[in-house]
């Protein structure tokens, strides 16, 4: 059963989230993007760029979507089938589409790859995650301050993925896309030193930032500590033994009868010790052979997808 969100009052979808609708218990509203009478600028919008990504925005139907370009040579060539999809799509959807010149969508994207397609949408902002609650008959409340969202789990039991200060775009969609992949319900990034979920990072995770929530934490050490009061294990990886904690391999996530926060670290200091000492456990990827000593750990968005792979809750097969 694919992870909704649900609402004791009125269902609304949140931005990037699971399901059909969200339901949620009102303290008033999420600010959206209001594509009426908007000017030519569009301020609150973004460019997506790429096959995935703007198939997955079309798909998910999450942001305002405005106008597509598109190179007309692309279409019966490499990209034929997807193309003729997308293109399709946008018809269905009443959006504007374009054909552009190749020179002009290579300068629109900054000369990124961007296999000849564009989507001119509203930005998926993050909200400020304030306390995840108790897991009780399947679910568990996800507050933002001036909302309180109902969450199922994905899984047997909710799994949140939390990154302390990932500043690279590329690791945070390569993390989006397995943390998709492997059932997580959110993740979450440092409001002060984290990259922000960018054009780059959906490209990067190949859509998968359209369909996963993220939200923002200005304090991850009292977020974690609430969460473990409230019955989550906290998972934080380690490259190695920590100063004051000792650090077990990934076979120990097996067989865990809780719900479960997997965080990440910086991808040159990784995780704060503030965090990592009061963890209610530290986990490292361990070398299986010799190897330099400046390679002591992997790059944060493999480490992401062996730590999600390792999980396997009590009961699952």
């Amino acid at each position: 059963m694919p992870n909704s969100l649900l609402a004791a009052t009125q269902r609304r979808e949140y931005p990037g989230g699971f399901g059909k609708g969200a339901k949620r218990r009102e303290r008033g509203k999420i600010p959206t993007s209001n594509a009426a009478d908007r000017s030519t600028d569009l301020p609150d919008s973004e460019l997506l760029y790429g096959i995935a990504p703007v198939l997955a925005a079309l798909n998910k139907g999450s942001r305002e979507i405005y106008k597509l370009y598109y190179r007309s040579d692309n279409v019966g060539d490499v990209f034929h089938h997807k193309m003729e999809e997308i293109l399709s799509k946008a018809r269905e959807q009443g959006v504007q589409i374009r054909p552009i010149s190749k020179e002009k969508l290579a300068r629109a994207v900054a000369n990124n790859i961007h296999q000849g397609v564009a989507l001119k949408v509203s930005k998926i902002k993050n909200h400020m995650l304030l306390g995840l609650g108790q897991f009780k008959d399947g679910q568990y409340e996800v507050s933002t301050g001036k909302d309180v969202y109902v969450y199922e789990s994905r899984r047997k039991y909710p799994l949140w993925v939390c990154l302390d200060r990932i500043q690279d775009q590329y690791n945070l969609g390569s993390i989006m896309r397995s943390a998709l992949f492997f059932g997580a319900d959110g993740i979450i990034v440092d409001y002060k030193e984290g990259c922000e979920p960018t054009p780059h990072v959906c490209k990067a995770s190949a859509g998968a930032r359209e369909f996963i929530p993220c939200f923002s934490s200005r304090d991850m050490a009292e977020l974690l500590g609430q969460a473990k009061q409230n019955g989550w294990t906290v998972v934080s990886t380690t490259a190695r033994d920590a100063e004051n904690k000792p650090s077990s391999t990934p076979d120990c996530l097996a067989g865990l009868d809780s719900p479960v926060i997997v965080v990440l670290g910086n991808e040159g200091f990784g995780i704060r010790e503030q965090i990592i000492s009061s963890s209610s456990m530290n986990v490292h990827i361990p070398v299986r052979a010799d190897t330099p000593e400046m390679f002591d750990s992997l790059n944060v968005g493999v480490a992401a997808a062996l730590m999600l792979s390792a999980i396997r809750f009590a009961g699952e097969s």
